[in-house]
């Protein structure tokens, strides 16, 4: 490695050199030379009079390279473009060098001004690709060697030395904001593609967090309340505990399962197979029912309007969101029954959970429940709201907006539709009925 570096400095010392010793070979050229041209009759100059008296001399400035001579400093960077990138400092001083060193001999102002340009339009990637203190100064040198060159050898009259002056300076800076600020977008996208991808990580942590507490929080209720009434009823009712001990396994066995099925979809890579168990849905709901009715609440589902395929991720926040408000009534109200009711509506479908419990979760629940299902609402741009009943109890309320609708017209007109939708349409806030009479008593009810 050290012997590369010594090499790298090797050739870069001789690039400069090579590129100054080219500049010196093209000096001669650029050099202004002085011809007298006889007059021995005069140069008449019309009505302002002679231009050249009888027997004087016309005076001219000449330069001995043609206009593509002219051009062969700028061509000559060409040598230095290697060290662009690896040594823009070096690179820059040399052509601030070139620039002084042109400048002595009085070349003509298009000669200098084409360094100036093509050295400028190498600055544009050194302002891309390294930081922007050295692209600083890299742009101070060569604008320093241009600035002084035409201040201490102007070209052409002396009195336009502040506009040459200005134009270097203007050129330079020029080509420094472009590659800078190019830099700067590309550093910003960078920047936001970053953002974005931590930012899909923390939906993504969310997402899973959401699943794993609606799936084990559902589980692990149902399976303490059954526990628990196994537990007092297995001394004189074996039957009963029989009963409490098969609804255990049968939960923990599906908890298991869906656990399985969320771990495999984490841990396969890009190539695997996705897997098939599809997501649950409003049609699992007959089995969120019955284990809710094992574990001692009557779940009562009503359904208004009709029933439509729903999009996969609003059926999946639908079911997500009963899942957890059954949950928090078995858990948390001390409610025999309660009441869900699904809505379909012309593009929503709308929500409502609710018990005649004595409403715990509304008045000091810190769990992470509520918090869920708003977040489920609120990815699908839905409403949510959740708080205790008139009367009694608690309500949990969603609407899931369907995008584009269902797209679906109905047979007969809209005057029937209303008719049967009011028919049908229950009233969240009429006295509950009572639950099936079960021998278990609730366990999480204390008397």
């Amino acid at each position: 490695m050290e012997k590369t570096r010594r090499g790298l400095w090797v050739v870069d010392g001789l690039l400069v050199a090579g590129y100054l010793g080219l500049i010196a070979m093209t000096m001669p050229y650029l050099r202004p030379y002085t011809r007298f041209t006889p007059y021995p009759d005069g140069l008449p100059g019309g009505p302002m009079g002679w231009i050249v008296q009888p027997g004087g001399y016309l005076v001219q400035q000449n330069y001995q390279a043609n206009g593509w001579q002219r051009e062969l400093p700028a061509l000559c960077i060409v040598v230095l473009l290697p060290m662009v990138r690896r040594r823009p400092l070096f690179f820059a001083t040399a052509i601030g060098v070139a620039q002084l060193l042109v400048a002595t001999v009085h070349a003509p102002g298009d000669a200098r001004y084409t360094i100036l340009i093509a050295a400028d339009i190498c600055l544009v990637p050194i302002a891309l690709a390294w930081r922007r203190r050295t692209s600083i100064k890299a742009a101070g040198l060569i604008a320093t060697g241009g600035t002084i060159s035409m201040a201490a050898f102007t070209p052409g009259s002396a009195q336009l030395m502040p506009t040459h002056i200005v134009v270097v300076s203007l050129l330079t800076l020029v080509a420094w904001l472009l590659g800078s600020s190019t830099r700067e977008r590309r550093a910003g996208a960078v920047r936001q593609r970053a953002d974005a991808a931590v930012q899909a990580v923390a939906i993504e942590r969310l997402r899973i967090a959401r699943e794993l507490h609606d799936m084990i929080a559902h589980s692990i209720g149902i399976i303490a309340i059954q526990a628990g009434m196994g537990n007092r009823v297995i001394g004189t009712q074996p039957a009963e505990a029989r009963k409490a001990l098969q609804a255990i396994e049968d939960t923990s066995r599906d908890t298991l399962s869906q656990l399985r099925r969320t771990l495999t979809a984490l841990r396969r890579d890009e190539n695997a197979e996705t897997p098939s168990d599809p997501a649950p849905g409003l049609a699992d709901l007959d089995q969120l029912v019955a284990s809710t009715k094992h574990a001692g609440v009557l779940a009562i589902v009503e359904t208004t309007g009709m029933p439509r395929p729903l999009p996969g991720e609003v059926d999946l926040a639908a079911y997500r969101i009963i899942q957890e408000s059954v949950t928090n009534v078995v858990r948390h109200s001390g409610a025999r029954t309660c009441r869900v009711r699904i809505e379909y509506q012309d593009s929503a479908v709308a929500i409502t959970v609710a018990d005649d419990g004595h409403g715990v979760l509304g008045s000091g629940g810190t769990g992470f429940g509520l918090v869920g299902m708003r977040e489920r609402v609120s990815l699908v741009h839905g409403t949510f709201t959740a708080g205790p009943r008139h009367g009694g109890g608690f309500l949990v309320s969603a609407t899931l907006p369907v995008p584009g609708g269902f797209g679906t017209v109905y047979a007969g007109s809209a005057k029937e539709n209303a008719t049967v939708e009011t028919e049908q349409r229950p009233d969240i806030d009429r006295p509950l009925p009572q639950a099936l009479p079960t021998p278990d008593p609730n366990p999480a009810v204390t008397p």
